[in-house]
C-alpha cells in the first residue's frame, strides 16, 4: 500500500495559520491558494484543522471546507472544536471524507464508540497531542493547551479498543521546527498500534523524513510548515491581523521548505511506495 503525504491547513479567523509547538500563530493567506497549490502538485489528502472552536469560527470553518471540496478532489479531513454528532453530519454532507476527533474523544470517550459505529471506523480518526512530562508521555487536549491527565499508551490502547480506523499523534514539542520527526515516539507507538498511524509534528530534513517510514512504518506523514513556507515569503510592507504576514511568490530563489513532488521523488528513489 502506498504511503500517504498529508498537507495540515490550520484555519483561524478565515485565514491559514502556522505557530510553533501549537502555540503563536503568523497568519500566511487564503487556504483556497494553498489547497489548489497542493492538489496540483499531488497531495495524497487535506486536513483542515479549527484553531479556534468557536461558534462563529466553526460556520466559518463550514463555508471554507464547502468551497474548497468543490475544488480539490483529494482526500479532506477535518478537525479542531467538533462536539457533537449534528457537526459530524453536516462536514459529511459538504464533502469531508473524515472526521478528526480529539477532546470531544478525551472528555467522553462513547461519543467515539457512537461515531465509529454510526459512520464506520474509515471515516473517523482521533488526533492525539502529546508531549513528554515528567519522563512520560501524556495527552493534552485543547490544541496543546491543557493537559489530560492520560497516559499516552494507555489512551492509544482504549482508542485502538473503540475501533477507530486512524490515529494521527502530534508530537508537540517537535511540531512547527522542521527539525525532524521524533523517530523514538513513533516507533514506541507503532509497536502498540494496529490501526493506520500518521505522524504529525516536525516534518523537515528530507532524510528524516525517509527514515519515519523505513524505521516506524507510519501510514501517513501531517505536513504544515515545510510546504507552506514553499510558497510564500515575508512583506514588511504589508499588514495582517495578528502577527507577521505573507505574499505568495514563485521566485525559486527565494523559495524555502520542499514542494511536493520534490519529496516524493526523493522518497520513491529511496524505496518508499508513494502515488506520483
Amino acid at each position: 500500500m502506498n504511503k500517504r503525504i498529508i498537507s495540515r491547513l490550520d484555519i483561524k479567523n478565515g485565514i491559514l495559520v502556522k505557530g510553533i509547538s501549537l502555540e503563536g500563530v503568523r497568519n500566511l493567506g487564503e487556504p483556497g491558494f494553498f489547497s489548489k497549490a497542493y492538489y496540483k502538485d499531488y497531495i495524497d489528502e487535506m486536513h483542515f484543522h479549527n484553531v479556534i472552536a468557536t461558534l462563529y469560527e466553526s460556520n466559518m470553518m463550514f463555508d471554507i471546507i464547502e468551497k474548497n471540496s468543490k475544488e480539490i478532489f483529494v482526500n479532506v479531513s477535518v478537525g479542531g472544536g467538533i462536539k457533537n454528532i449534528n457537526e459530524v453530519d453536516k462536514l459529511l454532507r459538504i464533502g469531508v471524507d473524515k472526521v478528526v476527533i480529539n477532546s470531544a474523544g478525551v472528555k467522553d470517550p462513547t461519543f467515539l464508540k457512537k461515531l465509529v459505529e454510526v459512520y464506520g471506523a474509515s471515516t473517523i480518526s482521533v488526533n492525539i497531542e502529546t508531549a513528554k512530562v515528567n519522563n512520560k508521555y501524556e495527552v493534552f487536549v485543547q490544541t496543546g493547551r491543557e493537559r489530560a491527565n492520560l497516559d499516552l499508551f494507555k489512551w492509544i490502547e482504549k482508542v485502538q479498543k473503540i475501533g477507530v480506523g486512524e490515529i494521527i499523534v502530534t508530537d508537540i514539542f517537535s511540531e512547527g521546527k522542521n527539525k525532524g520527526y521524533n523517530i523514538n515516539l513513533f516507533k514506541k507507538i507503532r509497536e502498540n498500534l494496529d490501526c493506520q498511524l500518521v505522524a504529525h509534528g516536525g516534518a523537515g530534513p528530507k532524510e528524516n523524513i525517509l527514515e519515519i517510514f523505513q524505521e516506524c512504518n507510519v501510514d501517513a506523514i501531517s505536513i504544515a510548515s515545510l510546504f507552506h513556507y514553499h510558497y510564500v515569503k515575508q512583506d514588511k510592507n504589508k499588514e495582517l491581523k495578528g502577527s507577521n504576514s505573507y505574499v505568495h511568490f514563485l521566485d525559486e530563489k527565494e523559495k524555502k521548505g520542499m514542494s511536493i513532488l520534490e519529496l516524493k521523488k526523493y522518497l520513491k528513489s529511496s524505496g518508499v511506495k508513494v502515488r506520483l
